[in-house]
């Protein structure tokens, strides 16, 4: 072949690539939102279908205890993705096409859960195993295409987590733990846990699955079983007896999510609580104590059976101990892995999904300060810094990374 004809075979065969490349870009068209126009059917009578689709996670449909409740949805144009926002997710459920097939086994954990679907007009959400109660904050119906990044796609929670964050509730992990998380997460890429001593209520633990996303993570957070309740005295104490069985109850919890997700590194509150909330103090207090538990097992024993004993390597709280033996960070330099934004800047955003939050905050010389991550993780407590409370691989030297020698003990021979 001569040059000449070499050269118009490869112009042939760019002229190929590139309209290939454009009939995929085509195919790679945002999926449609069908949910206004498809008719969907609640089990219960007397109840508004808006409340499930007007974008609002603060209003919601539950079904009440009846036996295997169920949505329906028609759309004339076919369903490929299906976006279901949990207000009572039941124990076991199934996506259903219109003659009964099994489209889908629902998921047991994801409050939050999307499913992919294969073309199809009518699907029916069922409960299943008896009499039960099912509700959603949201309902989202798409037809064929790229889905929206803002819809969650959960991964299991990790089985080994670099480190462990915990957080008294929703929104307080992006106020005083935001920068941390992003960090070691999206930056550092460690395997990070996330774990809520209260969802708080079922609107806010959407809210919290919203800024998790918001934040970059992608494995799903773990909740705890307690109340979101204030003690009136203030007092930590006071807090713990708020709870059934008291502070040995939240010891055995925090103990049992050490040896579950078998951190090498827990970080947690500020002792004094931030602000003071008792509640804070107490997870902080009882994340001190579960240091000392985790590794024997013959404290908690049914827990120790189930996942093993495990020594946490480092714990830091936030706030702790002098400025100077504190491990800092800045949260305030522009990252590729945050999209272009600080770490604060991305907490904020977060922070934002928080909807019911918004205009609330604490009382400062009589005067409310609205919670945002500047005002309470910047200016009054510092998310930039967390003392060593403990460790078991010795002090930290250089104070920048929480992972510091981690990785030199288990290179040493300890058991990961």
């Amino acid at each position: 072949m001569t040059g000449k004809h070499c050269l118009k075979a490869g112009l042939f065969f760019l002229l190929l690539i590139l309209l290939g490349l454009a009939v995929s870009l085509a195919g790679a068209e945002e999926a449609e939102d069908l949910t206004a126009g498809s008719k969907i059917k609640l089990c219960a009578k007397g109840t508004q279908v808006k409340r499930i689709t007007d974008g609002d996670y603060r209003t919601y449909w539950e079904s009440g205890k009846v036996k295997n409740p169920w949505v329906t949805i028609r759309s004339d144009k076919p369903v490929y993705g299906l976006y279901l926002c949990f207000q009572k997710k039941p124990d076991s459920y199934e996506i259903q096409g219109k003659n009964g097939e099994i489209l889908a086994e629902g998921n047991s954990l994801f409050h939050h859960a999307f499913y992919e679907l294969p073309g199809v007009n009518e699907i029916r959400i069922q409960a299943t195993g008896g009499k039960t109660t099912m509700g959603f904050n949201e309902v989202f119906v798409f037809g064929e295409g790229e889905i929206p990044d803002w819809v969650q796609r959960w991964e299991n929670p990790v089985t080994k987590a670099d480190i462990l964050f915990l957080s008294a509730h929703p929104d307080d992990e992006l106020l005083f733990l935001g920068g941390a998380i992003a960090n070691a997460a999206l930056a550092d890429r460690r395997r990070v846990q996330v774990v809520y001593l209260t969802p708080s209520n079922t609107t806010r633990r959407s809210e919290a699955l919203n800024g998790l996303w918001t934040l970059g993570l992608r494995n799903y957070p773990e909740f705890g079983p307690y109340s979101d309740r204030y003690a009136k005295s203030g007092k930590m104490k006071d807090s713990y007896e708020l709870i059934k069985g008291g502070k040995k109850e939240v010891w055995r919890w925090v103990t049992e999510m050490y040896r579950k997700y078998r951190p090498e590194v827990v970080v947690t509150h500020d002792l004094k609580g931030e602000y003071g909330h008792p509640q804070h103090e107490m997870l902080a207090d009882s994340c001190v104590h579960a240091w000392e538990l985790s590794g024997n097992a013959e404290e908690y024993p049914e827990s120790a059976a189930k996942y093993g004993a495990w020594q946490v390597k480092k714990l830091y709280l936030h706030l702790y101990g002098g400025e100077a033996e504190q491990t800092q960070f800045d949260w305030t330099v522009p990252r590729e892995e945050f999209g272009g934004l600080t770490a604060n800047e991305l907490a904020q955003k977060a922070f934002d999904m928080h909807v019911t939050q918004a205009n609330m905050g604490k009382k400062f010389n009589g005067k409310l300060v609205p919670f945002s991550v500047e005002e309470y993780g910047v200016k009054r407590y510092p998310n930039n810094r967390f003392g060593l409370y403990a460790s078991t691989v010795g002090p930290d030297v250089g104070h920048t990374d929480l992972m510091e020698n981690i990785f030199a003990a288990n290179a040493g021979g300890e058991k990961e």
